[in-house]
């Protein structure tokens, strides 16, 4: 099985200098590795039910963001011509991080700036996103929140079912809620423990087709 290297080390910034460092306490072994408890029995038998729904709201394509460390949906955008054009407008705008609005409204993002994420494939329902960290990388235990915006984000685009995360072209493994990495494709089943129960439904841009014009004033 091929080697995989840790998402942990890549988002502290061991990408800055192109390599990957091995003392930063994240196993780099392929598979998901064994922790004290594993969120919602992600290694049970196939019979489990998680306790948490796994199911991701029909919002349309949506930045997810943070706040109060959960996930939430930031404001619904309108699809691209495809599902490729779709998600890389996504990409960026996660990359960017939130707007002004957004953070008074107080929402935030685990990703540090100057993040690059670059969509390298889609096909069959399968992304391949590759990641890039910036100066300012994010904490080892806000690694799982940042691969959740992430995944989550993709997920919430018609055609996109799960995501492959690499690093210059390499598999690397992510970091789900608990602390297990896993080397498999990653669902938005995997972070559904990250999301906020109060996430109410995001309000679409002014630029969605279901928008409507303003309301008439009261009488």
């Amino acid at each position: 099985m091929t080697r995989r290297s840790g998402l942990g080390p890549l988002l502290v910034g061991a990408l800055i200098t192109g390599t990957l460092a091995s003392g930063c306490g994240v196993p780099t072994d392929s598979g998901a590795q064994s922790v004290p408890v594993v969120p919602y029995d992600l290694l049970s038998p196939s019979g489990s039910e998680p306790s948490v729904s796994s199911s991701v709201p029909a919002l349309g394509p949506t930045v997810w963001l943070v706040r109060d460390d959960a996930l939430v949906p930031g404001a619904a955008s309108t699809p691209g011509a495809d599902v490729r054009s779709t998600a890389s407008a996504l990409l960026l705008r996660l990359a960017e991080g939130p707007t002004e609005q957004q953070r008074a409204d107080g929402l935030s993002t685990a990703f540090g700036p100057d993040v690059r994420l670059t969509l390298t494939d889609v096909t069959g329902g399968r992304a391949v996103v590759d990641v890039r960290a910036g100066d300012q990388a994010p904490s080892p235990s806000r690694l799982p929140l940042a691969v959740g915006q992430l995944v989550l984000t993709l997920a919430s685009i018609e055609g996109v079912d799960e995501v492959v995360l690499t690093a210059r072209g390499a598999p690397i493994e992510a970091p789900l809620p608990g602390g297990a990495l896993s080397d498999r494709p990653l669902r938005a089943d995997d972070y559904a423990a990250l999301r906020s129960p109060r996430s109410p439904p995001p309000a679409a841009t002014s630029s969605s087709p279901t928008a409507t014009g303003p309301a008439s004033p009261t009488p």
